[in-house]
């Protein structure tokens, strides 16, 4: 037996291994169905706030008080224009009001994002990105801030909210259920994503990548979901999509995560890219 062969087998081994451990394991669970993989991931379903970025257009008066892409952010009395610990000031990517019917933190009463195009960071620990949350709006307070730059990339587009439903992708729901990636393995040893998200379809439709409020985050690549001190999963506040009537590009077509932590208002940041 050549090499190859040898650790062709070896792999047919292991895998056939790890199947017949998981029957197993599900067996006395009386997990043995795609009905049953249903009752796990419904439970799960969770509601999310679909962002669609309509056509760029040209801005309209106080647009600081619009939930927008580009166009003009609000701000405060005594606020300027975030900057990079260089000073180099960032570009205003968009900024969301909540809403009742939307999936943001109660305590959130305006969410915005800034972004160091030139730099392009990637992550939480590389300066040339912000988050900026409003818990509380004072339109008494409110100032007009001039860019203090040309216009950033991103292009002015008025965003249509949308109520939709959320489930974990096929690369993070080891984090939430284990047995379910177990059972699909059973099911279809070969293409067990493919079983997962054709259950998936069924509950709540496709899960494209696409900006959105709260849910799960939909990954590009690896599972990437972040933790809070007590070790447990960070929740997602948002995720934005690579926009192109925005003019947004976050990488090659990629996803830009947000995760925010209520008790110690931590915000974490990343994005993923083809």
């Amino acid at each position: 037996m050549n090499f190859f062969k040898k650790l062709f087998f070896k792999k047919s081994i292991e895998k056939d291994l790890r199947i017949k451990k998981n029957e197993e394991e599900l067996s006395q669970l009386g997990l043995k169905t795609l009905e049953v993989l249903k009752e796990f991931l419904t439970p799960l379903i969770k509601p999310c706030t679909k962002i669609n970025v309509k056509k760029a257009t040209e801005p309209p008066e106080n647009s600081q008080l619009i939930s927008q892409f580009g166009g003009q952010p609000y701000f405060e009395t005594g606020e300027n224009w975030p900057q990079t610990e260089s000073g180099k000031h960032l570009d205003f990517i968009f900024q969301i009001f909540n809403c009742p019917d939307f999936e943001l933190p109660d305590s959130i009463a305006l969410v915005q994002c800034y972004y160091n195009w030139d730099e392009y960071p990637w992550n939480t620990n590389v300066d040339g990105w912000f988050v900026k949350i409003y818990k509380n709006l004072s339109k008494e307070k409110m100032i007009f801030v001039e860019q203090p730059q040309k216009p950033g990339i991103s292009e002015y587009c008025e965003v249509e909210m949308v109520s939709c439903k959320s489930l974990p992708d096929w690369e993070g729901i080891d984090l939430y259920c284990p047995e379910i990636s177990k059972l699909a393995s059973i099911l279809d040893s070969d293409t067990t994503w493919k079983i997962y998200d054709d259950v998936v379809t069924k509950l709540i439709g496709e899960q494209n990548h696409h900006s959105h409020l709260g849910g799960y985050p939909n990954w590009i690549q690896n599972e990437s979901t972040p933790k809070n001190k007590n070790g447990d999963k960070m929740k997602l506040l948002f995720q934005i999509d690579s926009e192109g009537n925005a003019g947004i590009m976050w990488g090659d077509i990629g996803v830009a995560y947000v995760f925010y932590d209520e008790e110690s208002e931590k915000v974490w940041f990343t994005f993923q890219c083809h």
